[in-house]
């Protein structure tokens, strides 16, 4: 996500380097990898002798950072908790490259797209919501997540919400007991598939499933708000169905 907002800001053709996960926009496949989130080659890094590593607040291990500081690299930790804080981010990132114009404008345009899907969903009928993320355990998130957030613009609520942990394993039983309207199955096509087939194994549960690219729902990048956008769609269209039926 810190490539993408790097690429938003106008930025992208300074990456010297990234992690193995960076694969948008189709430009940042290029890039060499010089590890993953959890370690780096820092041999690579070295030699490909940056100006700034920018790592990501929370994900970053702490004895990544501090690896850093032995190397004596110059180094920024960005922290993305909520849908504002993308478009921050990518005007902080713009004023550190001295991109501001094309920053701006990004940013900009996500707060607008935001905030028309606020003003488009404010008074949509109430939905309860389920968020899968993991099938063995069964895992989702809570109220501090952003997914939580991203429920809340399409006018949906997560089920989960009063749990402050931001991820956790929770059993079927208290699935069925919470009574979701929908379940998102936030996964890959397969594991979508997958863990919809693990759901018809079991008694049925009265809620309609709706799939959900996990690069456009986990990333805090600028397709969060694409990936918001999708959501309210999907969960419009289980309304109307709701209604037609």
């Amino acid at each position: 996500h810190l490539t993408e907002l790097v690429y938003a800001a106008g930025a992208g053709d300074r990456i010297v380097g990234t992690v193995d996960t960076s694969d948008h926009p189709a430009a940042a496949t290029k890039i060499p990898r010089i590890g993953d989130v959890t370690r780096l080659d820092a041999e690579r890094l070295l030699a490909l002798r940056p100006d700034l590593v920018i790592a990501w607040g929370d994900g970053t291990p702490a004895e990544q950072l501090a690896l850093l500081r032995r190397l004596g690299v110059r180094s920024l930790a960005m922290q993305q908790n909520a849908l504002a804080d993308v478009p921050d981010a990518v005007e902080q990132l713009g004023r550190l490259f001295g991109t501001e114009p094309v920053a701006s404008a990004e940013a900009r345009r996500l707060r607008d797209e935001l905030a028309r899907l606020r003003a488009r969903y404010a008074q949509a009928k109430p939905l309860r919501v389920f968020y899968q993320v993991w099938d063995a355990p069964l895992y989702t998130l809570g109220g501090t997540q952003v997914a939580t957030e991203m429920l809340a613009v399409c006018g949906a609520r997560n089920v989960f919400a009063d749990e402050r942990h931001s991820a956790f394993a929770v059993d079927a039983e208290s699935v069925y007991a919470a009574a979701p309207d929908v379940v998102v199955l936030a996964g890959s096509a397969a594991e979508t598939v997958a863990w919809q087939a693990r759901w018809a194994e079991r008694p049925r549960l009265a809620a309609a499933f709706v799939a959900l690219d996990p690069d456009l729902a986990n990333r805090m990048g600028p397709r969060i708000v694409a990936g918001t956008a999708v959501l309210c769609g999907k969960l419009d269209a289980v309304r109307a169905s709701k209604v037609a039926s």
